[in-house]
């Protein structure tokens, strides 16, 4: 229960008022109802009697018709009042969830499926909702229905009063036996739900893959052994809900058994009133709907309680940040950028991809990137760009240890093309600016980009929307719109991870020349397969093996015997060819 406390306390405190206007609903609510039965006692008494000389009958009658009148109206307020605050508070866990995982690292958020993500700011959100709306509604009224009832009972006849209490306090308990085992199966259930929406999701973003290569069939029986686990638990809990609710409303019916069996002797023995008994009855017809809803109340707070450990799995952790909280301005100018001995291996995994890198970038300078798959050129990048935080002592900005330097103020500075980068389905233009002012560098951004002719032959433009993951562009377009993402914004470096693979010769040739001719120069550096994109820079380091094996300008590096010149005389070969 601590976890529901923290919860409350962070978030539902601050609709107190709310939830206090609310509980005066209820039990106004509440009260109204039972005691609409004590006027039904007094007229029926009178009734007994055969004769009415004060008109009571007919102003009981009324007050019950105004009673039920002002039910209707409190009844309806108290839901307002309760179900507005469990939206408010929906809407902010949402947003909560979703800026905390906005501000982690992708080395935290590679633990978790996208599916199961999806699957906690959606369903587990909702239960949370549940319970700060209709959760709490339920324990209130069910708190005032039984309490008052009770009063009402021990009002008119004490001794009746105990017999009616009894069963149900045995059901109550007999519902407590089955609360932890529910709450294993509520646990299970939420996280077959996450894997059951992640496989989901990842066949609909891989559908072109699924048609091509004929798989539907197998990603079907996948679909189906998922969904028969995530079906066999829940109807296990829906069996353990079907247990509980029987049992307190077999309480309900001892009552009334108990009512007739004890309470028709003592009224003919005088010990309570006919219309008394009438009033008790109606008193137990009116508490079985709460006590009814004990067991959904139950469900609902098991559930919410997984929910919320679920997602405090995600929102507990803090981002990895060791520029917090104070850390040190990004550079405002072009920036000389030192590797000195960097080891780096990526967390949870014993494999070391870096061995003792040293490299320095000069202010303004341009680095190349030279190797063969897997020898650790993006991640010297990923190091950098602080995707993943390098060890201490081994990355610098102008001396300034990187992890030191405020890291939002950082990703300002740098322009980060990855090798990979994801388009929106959403117009090319937005793609390109995400969230940045059109203030003419649109233009100027697609023209540096050599896209300009692109979008010529494009259905709407710069309007058109390109589809998810840029479906509607060829490779070397979406490359490209990537690279005019990095550049709209100002930047003090610049850093391309083999952002021209998909591109002609001619069209490199052309993005080479228009960067080299952008104005200022930022620090740059651009790994890429092809030395053509790489034979300007000022320093060229080829990586084998997560080690840099050789360092120099083109024209050095081309007269020695290594990977770089065995690669030079290839791709020379290739295009004389």
């Amino acid at each position: 229960m601590a976890i529901l406390l923290r919860f409350a306390r962070r978030y539902m405190v601050r609709f107190l008022p709310w939830f206090v206007a609310g509980t005066a609903a209820l039990l106004v609510t509440n009260w109204l109802s039972v005691t609409i039965p004590l006027y039904l006692a007094d007229a029926i008494d009178v009734l007994r009697e055969g004769e009415d000389p004060t008109g009571l009958v007919v102003r009981n009658a009324a007050i019950i018709a105004g009673m039920g009148a002002a039910i209707m109206v409190v009844r309806t307020l108290s839901r307002l009042l309760f179900f507005t605050p469990g939206r408010l508070v929906e809407a902010q866990v949402k947003m909560d969830l979703f800026e905390r995982l906005l501000r982690q690292q992708p080395a935290f958020l590679e633990k978790w499926p996208t599916g199961d993500l999806m699957s906690r700011i959606s369903s587990d959100v909702t239960f949370v909702r549940l319970i700060a709306g209709f959760g709490a509604l339920q324990v209130v009224n069910i708190t005032a229905a039984v309490g008052l009832t009770a009063v009402q009972m021990v009002r008119i006849s004490p001794t009746l009063a105990v017999w009616m209490l009894v069963p149900i306090a045995i059901g109550l308990g007999f519902a407590q036996l089955f609360i932890r085992r529910m709450f294993r199966l509520v646990h299970k259930m939420q996280a077959e739900l996450a894997d059951l929406s992640d496989h989901v999701l990842s066949s609909y973003q891989g559908v072109a893959a699924v048609h091509g290569f004929r798989a539907g069939g197998a990603f079907g029986d996948r679909f189906d052994v998922l969904n028969q686990r995530y079906l066999g638990t829940s109807k296990q809990r829906a069996e353990m809900r079907a247990a509980i609710a029987p049992t307190l409303g077999f309480a309900v019916a001892v009552n009334v058994f108990l009512l007739l069996f004890v309470g028709g002797p003592m009224a003919i023995r005088g010990e309570i009133t006919v219309g008394g008994l009438v009033a008790f009855t109606t008193l137990v017809a009116y508490l079985a709907m709460p006590l009814r809803g004990v067991s959904f109340l139950l469900s609902i707070v098991k559930q919410a309680q997984a929910a919320l450990e679920r997602i405090e799995e995600v929102t507990a952790p803090e981002p990895d940040r060791p520029d917090q909280p104070d850390g040190s301005p990004a550079p405002t100018e072009p920036t000389t950028i030192e590797f000195r001995d960097l080891h780096f291996s990526y967390p949870g995994d014993d494999r070391q991809i870096l061995h003792g890198v040293s490299l320095t970038v000069p202010a303004g300078s341009t680095l190349g990137v030279l190797g063969p798959t897997g020898s650790g050129k993006t991640t010297l990048l990923r190091c950098l760009a602080r995707l993943y935080n390098p060890p201490r002592g081994t990355v610098f900005l102008d001396g300034t240890d990187i992890l030191d330097v405020d890291l939002d103020d950082w990703r300002t500075r740098l322009a980060f093309v990855p090798q990979r980068a994801f388009l929106f389905s959403e117009s090319l233009k937005e793609n390109v600016l995400l969230g940045a002012p059109d203030d003419g560098r649109l233009e100027r951004v697609l023209r540096l980009a050599a896209l300009d002719v692109d979008i010529a032959a494009l259905p709407a433009g710069v309007h058109t929307v390109v589809g998810e993951s840029g479906l509607m562009l060829s490779g070397g377009q979406r490359q490209r719109t990537a690279l005019a993402r990095g550049l709209v914004r100002a930047h003090t470096v610049l850093v391309l991870d083999d952002v021209l693979s998909a591109v002609d010769h001619e069209t490199e040739r052309q993005l080479i020349e228009s960067l080299r001719n952008a104005g200022v120069t930022p620090t740059t550096v651009i790994v890429s397969h092809r030395i053509s994109a790489l034979q300007h820079a000022q320093q060229i380091a080829v990586f084998r093996h997560g080690r840099v094996v050789e360092v120099g300008t083109h024209d050095v590096l081309v007269q020695r015997e290594g990977f770089y010149r065995a690669t030079w005389d290839r791709q020379r070969e290739g295009d004389e060819s």
